[in-house]
C-alpha cells in the first residue's frame, strides 16, 4: 500500500518459526527465557521422575515437567518446543525499528503542503504588492533659436530664411513655417517641385495632409526671370492639380526686389486654375503665382498658391513682399520649450 501501508512481512497469524534460533531441538519460543534441558532441575525445585508416557496438561503437577515438554525416553529424541503465539491477542503489531510510521508520513505531507501554500500565497502577495511599471512622463523639447525679421505689410506675418538674409510676408490666417519643406514628388506624368522657407493656410481642412494654400521658395536653372517664373508655376500646377485642369496664364508683370543697398528687377507670373468634379475636397478655382529674381545662371523663385479663401490681390501682395533683409533688421529669439 505504499508509504502508508503495512510492512512487507507476510501475515503469519501470530506465529513465528524460530528454526534459526538456538535451543533444544533447534526451536525456542521467541519470548521465553532460557529453556532447560530434559531431566535438569527447574530453578528452585527438585527434578521429577520420568513417566512412561507423554505428559498432558492435566498431569502437570507442581515441580513437574511443563506440559509442552517431551520425555526423551518416550519420544526417542530431545524435547522439541512447540510453536506458540508470540504476541498476545489484541496486541498491536510491533513495527520494525527505523521504518517511519504512517502518522509520521502524514505529518511530513501536511508540512510540505503547508510550505507550498505559504510559498504560493507569499509569491502572489509579493507580485500584487510590487509597484506598477511607471509610465513615461511628458518630454520637454527646446526649439532652436531662430532669426526674427519684422514684416513690411501691416498686419501680416513675416517668413524669414534661416539666416534672415531674405523674407516675405503672408496674410492673417496663414501660418509661417520657415523650417518646413513641402512639395510633390515627380512621377511619369508630373514634374514635381520642392519648396522651402514655407507658409501654409487651411492645413488639414480635408484630411491630415491637405491645405487650402501655401507658399515657399525654389530655384530654377537659367538667367531668364520670366521663363523661370512660368516654369515654376507650370510645375506646381502639373504636380498639385488634376491633369485635366484648365490653366489660364495672365501676362507677366514687372516687379522689383529690394536688397540691402540696391533694387533688382524681377518678373511676376500669375495663372488661374479651374477644376471640374463634385468632390468636396477638390477646389474649383485656384490662383497660382510666382516672382522670379534672376542671376547670370540661376533664378530664385517665390511661389504662392491658394483657393478663393485668399484673394488674387493678396497673392500679388505676398509675392511683391519678397526682399533682402539688412543685418540691422534681424534679431534672434529662442522659442519657449514645449512639452509633449
Amino acid at each position: 500500500m505504499g508509504l502508508f501501508g503495512r510492512s512487507g512481512r507476510k501475515d503469519d497469524g501470530g506465529y513465528e518459526d524460530n528454526a534459526a534460533l538456538t535451543g533444544v531441538g533447534g526451536y525456542e519460543p521467541a519470548d521465553a527465557p532460557g529453556f532447560p534441558a530434559a531431566g535438569s532441575p527447574v530453578s528452585g525445585q527438585p527434578a521429577a521422575e520420568p513417566a512412561a508416557g507423554p505428559w498432558s496438561a492435566q498431569a502437570e503437577q507442581a515441580g513437574g515437567t511443563p506440559w509442552y515438554a517431551e520425555d526423551p525416553a518416550v519420544a526417542g529424541h530431545t524435547p522439541r518446543a512447540e510453536p506458540r503465539r508470540i504476541r498476545p491477542p489484541g496486541r498491536p503489531p510491533t513495527r520494525l525499528k527505523g521504518r517511519p510510521s504512517r502518522a509520521l508520513w502524514i505529518l511530513v505531507a501536511v508540512i510540505a503542503l503547508g510550505v507550498g501554500a505559504m510559498n504560493f500565497f507569499g509569491a502572489a502577495r509579493h507580485h500584487s504588492a510590487s509597484p506598477p511599471t511607471p509610465s513615461r512622463g511628458p518630454v520637454t523639447f527646446q526649439p532652436e533659436p531662430h532669426v526674427v525679421v519684422p514684416a513690411v505689410v501691416d498686419g501680416w506675418s513675416s517668413v524669414a530664411a534661416r539666416d534672415g538674409s531674405f523674407a516675405y510676408d503672408v496674410p492673417p490666417g496663414w501660418t509661417p513655417e520657415p523650417g518646413v519643406v513641402h512639395g510633390w514628388d515627380g512621377t511619369a506624368t508630373s514634374p514635381g517641385i520642392t519648396l522651402s522657407t514655407t507658409a501654409s493656410v487651411g492645413r488639414g481642412y480635408c484630411g491630415r495632409d491637405s491645405r487650402r494654400g501655401g507658399s515657399g521658395v525654389t530655384t530654377e536653372d537659367g538667367g531668364n526671370a520670366e521663363a523661370a517664373a512660368r516654369k515654376a508655376v507650370g510645375d506646381l500646377i502639373g504636380s498639385a492639380y488634376a491633369p485635366g485642369a484648365k490653366v489660364t496664364y495672365a501676362p507677366a508683370q514687372d516687379a522689383t526686389v529690394q536688397l540691402e543697398t540696391t533694387t533688382r528687377p524681377a518678373r511676376l507670373v500669375l495663372a488661374d486654375v479651374s477644376q471640374d468634379g463634385t468632390e468636396t475636397c477638390t477646389p474649383k478655382h485656384v490662383t497660382v503665382g510666382a516672382l522670379a529674381l534672376a542671376t547670370a545662371t540661376q533664378s530664385v523663385v517665390l511661389l504662392a498658391y491658394t483657393d478663393d479663401t485668399t484673394s488674387r490681390a493678396d497673392v500679388v501682395r505676398l509675392l511683391q513682399s519678397y526682399r533682402g533683409v539688412p543685418a540691422a533688421d534681424r534679431s534672434t529669439t529662442t522659442p519657449p520649450p514645449t512639452t509633449r
